[in-house]
């Protein structure tokens, strides 16, 4: 029964389905994304990816309760049938939107991005259908990431004070972590105390991507 799975996940989306529903049916202003139709359109738009993904998580699911590789494009045909509809729908969605944008007024600015976006996010899910293509597209970037990611530290540890506790992190991680961790939060906060709380938003804007390289390694490795 590989539909079971998806059955579940379609539950499980209930609640949108709810607060959608809610949102249309009662009249009045509603702040939110509705209030910049640039947003609105690339949230539109965005939707098919979302779902391309949602179904993917679900069909990994339903393929190794049917014994095939969870890896593989769904086993059940509606399902496989409705991901491959999302690269069209996101480039028809990129449409409608750009030409919704030009007739209110926007700029030609946000007519692009949006008509951008889309394409990006058919041709992403295009390719993400094809496992070996996929794979030959993300090897080359992920390599200039990882190399750029590992200049960047070196040229961390060759700084005057910085460079000197790498260095030794490196060198003897259970001696100098704790000192790290310790310099790193007063770091912190002496920064909050001069310059305020919003001032951290910089150091946390650094570290994401910082922490979701260091997640992507510890999974590839």
């Amino acid at each position: 029964m590989p539909f079971i799975p998806y059955a579940v996940g379609a539950f499980m989306l209930l609640p949108f389905a709810i607060w959608a529903g809610l949102f249309m049916l009662f009249p009045g202003p509603k702040p939110g994304i509705t209030d910049s139709p640039m947003i609105a359109a690339l949230v539109a738009v965005s939707l098919p990816l979302a779902l391309f993904h949602y179904i993917a998580a679900l069909g990994y699911i339903a393929n190794s309760m049917a014994g095939r590789a969870g890896e593989e494009l769904p086993v059940w045909r509606p399902a496989r049938l409705l991901q491959r509809a999302m690269a069209p729908l996101s480039a028809m969605l990129a449409l409608a939107a750009m030409s919704a944008l030009h007739v209110i007024g926007e700029s030609l600015f946000a007519v692009a991005a949006v008509g951008a976006a889309g394409l990006f996010m058919s041709a992403v899910m295009a390719v993400a259908r094809r496992p070996r293509r996929s794979a030959a597209v993300m090897a080359a970037p992920g390599q200039w990431v990882r190399r750029g990611v590992y200049a960047l530290s070196t040229a961390v540890t060759r700084l005057p004070v910085i460079g000197r506790f790498w260095r030794e992190l490196a060198a003897n991680p259970d001696r100098a972590a704790p000192l790290v961790l310790i310099n790193t939060a007063l770091g912190l906060a002496l920064i909050a105390v001069v310059f305020g709380f919003s001032a951290l938003v910089v150091p946390a804007m650094i570290a994401a991507p910082l922490i979701f390289f260091l997640m992507m390694s510890l999974a590839a490795d």
